[in-house]
């Protein structure tokens, strides 16, 4: 329970810096998706009810902050989780690496759904356009701001207490081989 509330206070924290600070500060194409980064790391440290219901509610939640289709950024983060849980059912979810590359695939993810729902749902012929030009941009920049943050994660858990190193999904480990 400890660590659920530590991920929804660290969600709300990246929920008002990527609303308030980033886009004040920052250009569009230079902001990172901090919740993003938060889904992809939940979706492989967390049990899959907590970080399930966890992704949908931090959608939900942009949507309200930040979001103008009620609901779009909701369904994308929690389709996000599923494929990154699906993806770390066959797969070391104990490297750092993998941690990039789904963030990589969580990226390109979301922009996928984000565009077949806009499109399904709104007359998003610009909004297409811009998610598109904007892609190479918000890869990298989430790519170098998930090193930094798994970096600063990795040195700040003997502070909190917690295991060493990323040790992947806790929970799986419990059914492993069986």
């Amino acid at each position: 329970m400890r660590v659920l509330l530590l991920s929804f206070c660290c969600g709300l924290i990246f929920m008002l810096l990527q609303t308030t600070l980033f886009a004040a500060v920052l250009p569009p194409e230079l902001r990172p998706n901090l919740l993003l980064i938060l889904v992809v790391y939940l979706s492989l440290n967390e049990s899959f009810s907590r970080a399930a219901l966890l992704a949908t509610f931090l959608g939900a939640l942009q949507d309200v902050f930040s979001g103008t289709t009620l609901g779009l950024y909701a369904i994308t983060q929690l389709m996000i989780f599923m494929l990154v849980r699906l993806f770390a059912a066959r797969l070391n979810v104990e490297s750092r690496r993998l941690l990039l590359i789904l963030l990589s695939a969580g990226t390109l993810m979301q922009a996928v759904v984000i565009s077949f729902l806009l499109a399904l749902f709104a007359d998003a012929g610009a909004v297409l356009q811009i998610l598109i030009l904007s892609l190479p941009a918000q890869l990298l920049v989430n790519l170098l701001t998930g090193f930094v943050l798994l970096n600063l994660l990795l040195k700040v858990q003997p502070l909190l207490g917690t295991r060493l190193g990323m040790a992947g999904i806790p929970y799986q480990s419990k059914h492993h081989g069986a």
